[in-house]
Parts: structure tokens; C-alpha cells; sequence
């Protein structure tokens, strides 16, 4: 069997495939705007224990899209759902997820309330294969701290143990923030779109010749000039791009603006007159501890398009103030993103593609 699949996958060329369900959707209100979609950072995160089933099931229960979680492998290769390897934050454990087997793991409890246990990659898939959940899709975050292989292999036999009712390669973006775990993904799970995590511009840059590889950057990395110069090429590339973590409605409606491209005469008060979205959209969706709240910006947002709602008017020192805050957050933030990545660097977890262009046909 494993020689059949190591054939056929070899056999399989092409570029990256695109995800036209994980792209922003049109408003019911006026199908010319492009709405970025809900995603739900880790589930519900604002309301329920990060990665559980209950913040997933919460996450659906508001009105999210689409769910976004992390992967780690388990001593025995489990594949399970955690954003730290240490079970020492969500589950008050002073052990790696790395060093302990499922028999183990399985009988842990979250500290926060209410007491939630540790869920398997396996479980979330079975949950979503039910009836009713066929359109809520997956930002998969595969972490680092796992050897590529292995991890993604562990993925690729969850994926074959747990059929759906759509083709999970329709319904799951590979999230890879390195070189080697992107070319993993490439070859072992060939037929699956993929997208690069990142919070710096600088490395993600190196990524942007791959064809059809989307983004899934933080949203503080794309204030400033060099976030509105990598946005351009993402807006002329037609890349799937999603943006992380926001969870301030000032950030949510940035978000949201960025798909109002076109002045429109006769529409809504003065502020949104005229305004009209264009295909493609730029940010196809915000991952949010709180995909409630940001549900709520939206419908917001489109009141004040219609003119339903007024919005508060800022004044010339608002403007100013929002404008000297975006630009301080912008600096300071890299400054700081910088920092990390020379460590993650020197750490040997921040690599480059041979062929910048290429993801194909060698394994790391």
C-alpha cells in the first residue's frame, strides 16, 4: 500500500492547487462587495478552552466559516490539537505533547472552565464529517516543533482514516511556516491548497514566486508601506491571503476596507459614497478569537455602507491619531518580528526553497 501511494503521488505535478472556498464571500446585502470570511482563531477562543471540540462546536454555533487550529505529534503519533508543545499552559502539565502517548493525553483536562479534554486531529474530522457542517472548512497550523515528515505523514493517515462527506482536500488550507514543512506538504498531501504563516514580510517574500501559494500573515505585519507593497502583489497575483489574530473591531474593519476598492456615485452617507468592492477581493479572512464579534463589525461595517447607520465623525485629529497609531504599531512590530526570526534563524527553523519558484519533487 505504501508503495502504491509513494507512486502515486510521485506521479502528481502541477501548481499548488487554489482554495475558491476559503476565498472572501460575497454580501448577501450587494454581491459587489467581497466580505473577508470568519475564521475562529483555535475555535472560539474568546469564549471556550483553545482547541477543544467546545470551542469548535461554539465557533460553528455563532456563525464562523471556518475553524483554525494546530497540530502536534504525540510520542506514539498522534496527531492532536495544540497551539503550545507543552501541556503546561492549557492543561497545568509540565510535560511536551512530544514526550507522552495518547493513553496519557487523553485523560488531561484544560485549566480554564469549563474542563474540556485534549482533542484529536481525528476527532475534529469526524465532528466536521457529520451532516450539516459539509461547508465549514480548516486552517490547518502545522507547527514547527515536529519533525516535517513525520508530522505530515501522521496527517496524511488521519486524513485516510476519517473519509468525509467533500473531499477534505476541499475543505482544509495546509498552513507551513517554513521551507521544509511547505515542501512536506507539497509531496505527501500534493493535492491541497497551502498557505504561508508568517509574521514577517521579509521571509514571506522569498514565497511569493511559488504559484497559487496563499498567505496567512499577521494583520499588524501589513500596516505601513512595506504591508501596502506586499499586498499590492498579492492583489495582482490573485493569492489567497488570510490574516491573524484580530481581535480589535478598529483592526476587523481595516480588514474589511481592504476589499472596497471602486468609488460608486449615490451610495450610503458621504464617507461610503459610491464605494463598490472588485473581484478579486484582497483579505479572503480574518482569524479571530472572537468570530462573533467580528460577524457583528460586519454587519456594522455594511449599516453604514447603506446608510442604516452614521457613522461617529472622527475629525482631522482622529484621522491624525489613527494614522500616528497604525504607524507606531507598524514599526515597533517589526522591529520586533525581526528580532524573532534572526533567533528562529539561528535556531535552524526559518529556511529557503532551492528554487524559489518551486515546490516540487524533493523531500526535505
Amino acid at each position: 500500500m505504501a508503495d502504491e501511494t509513494t507512486s502515486l503521488l510521485a506521479q502528481t505535478k502541477g501548481d499548488i492547487p487554489r482554495a475558491p472556498w476559503a476565498t472572501a464571500l460575497a454580501s448577501p446585502r450587494d454581491p459587489t462587495r467581497r466580505l473577508p470570511q470568519a475564521i475562529a482563531h483555535r475555535g472560539a477562543k474568546a469564549s471556550w478552552p483553545e482547541n477543544t471540540m467546545a470551542a469548535f462546536r461554539g465557533a460553528v454555533g455563532v456563525g464562523a466559516h471556518a475553524l483554525e487550529t494546530d497540530v502536534h505529534l504525540s510520542a506514539d503519533g498522534v496527531v492532536v490539537l495544540s497551539h503550545d508543545p507543552s501541556l503546561k499552559r492549557c492543561y497545568g502539565v509540565d510535560k511536551k505533547i512530544a514526550s507522552c502517548d495518547w493513553e496519557f493525553l487523553k485523560t488531561l483536562q484544560t485549566v480554564r472552565e469549563p474542563k474540556e479534554p485534549l482533542p484529536r486531529f481525528k476527532d475534529l474530522l469526524e465532528w466536521l464529517a457529520t451532516p450539516g457542517l459539509e461547508k465549514i472548512w480548516v486552517v490547518l497550523d502545522i507547527k514547527i516543533d515536529d519533525d516535517p515528515e513525520e508530522l505530515i505523514g501522521a496527517i496524511v493517515s488521519t486524513l485516510e482514516d476519517v473519509p468525509g462527506p467533500v473531499p477534505w482536500d476541499q475543505r482544509i488550507v495546509l498552513g507551513c511556516w517554513n521551507a521544509s514543512f511547505l515542501k512536506a506538504s507539497r509531496r505527501l498531501l500534493p493535492t491541497y491548497p497551502l498557505a504561508h504563516i508568517s509574521a514577517s514580510l521579509l521571509y514571506s517574500h522569498h514565497f511569493l514566486p511559488v504559484p497559487n501559494l496563499g498567505f496567512n500573515l499577521n494583520q499588524k505585519a501589513l500596516l505601513g508601506f512595506p504591508g501596502a507593497l506586499f499586498l499590492r502583489e498579492i492583489r495582482r497575483t490573485e493569492k489567497l491571503l488570510l490574516t491573524w489574530t484580530v481581535n480589535e473591531p478598529r483592526w476587523m474593519e481595516w480588514c474589511i476596507r481592504q476589499n472596497i476598492l471602486r468609488p460608486r456615485e449615490g451610495r450610503g452617507p458621504k464617507e461610503f459614497e459610491g464605494v463598490e468592492s472588485a473581484a478579486p477581493a484582497l483579505i479572503d479572512g480574518v482569524i479571530t478569537d472572537d468570530p462573533k464579534l467580528y460577524l457583528e463589525v460586519c454587519e456594522k461595517f455594511e449599516d453604514e455602507l447603506d446608510g442604516r447607520r452614521v457613522k461617529p465623525a472622527r475629525g482631522l485629529i482622529g484621522w491624525v491619531t489613527d494614522g500616528v497609531s497604525a504607524a507606531w504599531t507598524s514599526v515597533t512590530f517589526n522591529l520586533l518580528v525581526m528580532g524573532f526570526y534572526l533567533l528562529k534563524r539561528a535556531q535552524g527553523q526559518i529556511d529557503y526553497l532551492e528554487d524559489r519558484r518551486s515546490l516540487e519533487a524533493r523531500a526535505s
